[in-house]
């Protein structure tokens, strides 16, 4: 068997573990997302939001750990996802981390989305752990996310 969580480098780099989130959920058709794996990145408390606007009001919707790995056994995942950081915005200190990353998207049906997102990390027991998710989807193909959170090379 594998080593425990914590001896994993991808623990011990902020970056690297909101990363792992997306090369997680990336799975090829037929696949399923290692839902047990994925909830080793997260806090037992963590929640995710998304955000987005509805008839010009912004809206949300949070869920809790348990029920997001819920919507990761959906077939929208099972029939092939890929995502990926386009950029980020790192700050860290004193064992928190705020990450403020750009992504890309690609479902079964070849449909494209982009967006932001933002993740609160913790160092704790040795590790850096995943406190919470909020992320919001581009209405504009990408065009609307700022150049701050973009690679400067693409």
């Amino acid at each position: 068997m594998c080593c425990h969580a914590q001896d994993k480098s991808v623990f011990q780099d902020a970056n690297e573990l909101t990363k792992e989130t997306q090369r997680v959920i990336s799975v090829a058709p037929g696949q399923k997302i290692d839902t047990a794996y994925f909830r080793t990145l997260f806090l037992p408390t963590a929640h995710f939001t998304v955000v987005g606007e509805e008839d010009g009001s912004f809206m949300h919707e949070t869920m809790d750990l348990n029920d997001f790995l819920v919507t990761l056994t959906d077939e929208y995942y099972t029939l092939g996802y890929h995502e990926e950081a386009t950029g980020e915005m790192i700050e860290e200190y004193n064992g928190i981390a705020q990450i403020i990353q750009s992504f890309e998207g690609v479902d079964s049906e070849n449909e494209k989305g982009k967006g932001v997102g933002s993740y609160q990390l913790v160092y704790s027991d040795g590790r850096w752990w995943i406190a919470n998710m909020i992320w919001t989807m581009s209405s504009d193909d990408g065009k609307d996310i700022p150049k701050k959170y973009l690679y400067q090379n693409r």
